[in-house]
């Protein structure tokens, strides 16, 4: 004999999966992605750190190391990140790539 209940209740629990699966993936195509997810985003895939990001963005743009140096304090004082950084991101990863890292994120 096969035993019914069973089997629905894994079909409900695939179904459950399949479910939230695709609701997350509806939801991370709308959702906003901050400069802050970006930046973290781009040091993930290179294996840097985000002051490696600072010094590359900044030699693109020829900025003295004082200056590097001082917008990267601001960074970790304030919170803000220069346009020139910011610049410098967007232009090297994807949108998708930071997405994926997020929901990769929310699995641990």
């Amino acid at each position: 004999m096969v035993n019914w209940t069973a089997i629905i209740f894994v079909l409900l629990v695939m179904a459950y999966f399949a479910t939230l699966s695709f609701l997350e993936n509806q939801h991370s195509k709308k959702a906003y992605i901050s400069n802050d997810e970006f930046l973290a985003s781009l040091a993930i895939v290179r294996q840097c750190s985000v002051y490696d990001l600072f010094i590359r963005s900044g030699g693109d743009w020829r900025f003295s190391d004082s200056k590097i140096e001082t917008d990267f304090r601001s960074y970790l004082d304030t919170g803000h990140i220069p346009h020139y950084v910011v610049n410098y991101v967007k232009q090297n990863i994807r949108p998708e790539d930071v997405k994926l890292l997020r929901r990769i994120g929310r699995l641990w």
